[in-house]
């Protein structure tokens, strides 16, 4: 087995979301003006525990409309190391108001050829997905873990 560790799971992480988000170089005159008015944008959150560098990241894909003040979010990973089974969720709390369950617990399934759990929600690329409001601050949590990695929409 492949040992990784968390420094570079966050860095094979931030790679892997570079060229998922990468425009095709064939794109025609009028696909590139509708992107021009979408913005995209990708976080990656590192959450340290007991002193290791990265116990677990999280990983956020969201939209908007260039001047709109809601945010679509499109895609939400997660991922820990070493590989350990479990279950995660990811939440969210608007400015204002209480936290929400995003996406209830899902198992964990091993990456290939690798040492570390994944859990994945929505589609990479995508724009489509719950729509909220800038400002919010969307977490993913692993069950038994005290801390959540989070991030607030821009």
């Amino acid at each position: 087995m492949l040992k990784q560790t968390g420094k570079a799971l966050l860095v094979g992480a931030t790679t892997a979301l570079a060229v998922t988000t990468a425009a095709p170089a064939h794109a025609g005159a009028g696909v590139q003006d509708a992107a021009a008015r979408i913005s995209k944008h990708q976080e990656v959150r590192c959450v340290q525990h007991s002193g290791r560098t990265c116990s677990y990241s999280a990983s956020f894909f969201y939209w908007n409309k260039k001047g709109s003040g809601s945010r679509g979010l499109n895609y939400v990973q997660s991922a820990r190391s070493p590989y350990k089974a479990g279950k995660a969720r990811w939440l969210y709390q608007q400015p204002g108001g209480r936290t929400h369950v995003g996406q209830s617990w899902r198992r964990a399934h091993q990456v290939p050829r690798g040492n570390a759990a994944e859990v994945e929600w929505g589609k990479v690329g995508a724009t489509s997905g719950p729509k909220l409001r800038k400002g919010t601050l969307v977490c993913v949590q692993w069950a038994h873990v005290a801390k959540k990695a989070c991030h607030t929409l821009k």
